[in-house]
């Protein structure tokens, strides 16, 4: 998916802003539709829909960690 090569090249590139992954979050939200709309028709199952989307959101997640764009905050 071209979601993963874009969240590729802004990890080796190393130094990111949130400016950078902008683009990302366009190609997400179009990778959302196109899983709905599959799921909608029945080309895919609703729980692979959901497993597919949150791939998705894991891996934009994982690198706002790793460069220091987001930080989790404990539950208390």
């Amino acid at each position: 998916m071209q979601v993963f090569v874009a969240l590729d090249g802004l990890k080796k590139k190393g130094q990111a802003t949130s400016e950078d992954i902008a683009p990302v979050e366009s190609l997400i939200a179009e990778a959302f539709s196109i899983i709905d709309k599959a799921v909608k028709v029945g080309t895919i199952h609703r729980n692979k829909g959901g497993h597919q989307k949150s791939r998705l959101s894991r891996a934009k997640k994982a690198l706002e960690i790793q460069l220091g764009l987001y930080s989790p905050v404990a539950a208390s």
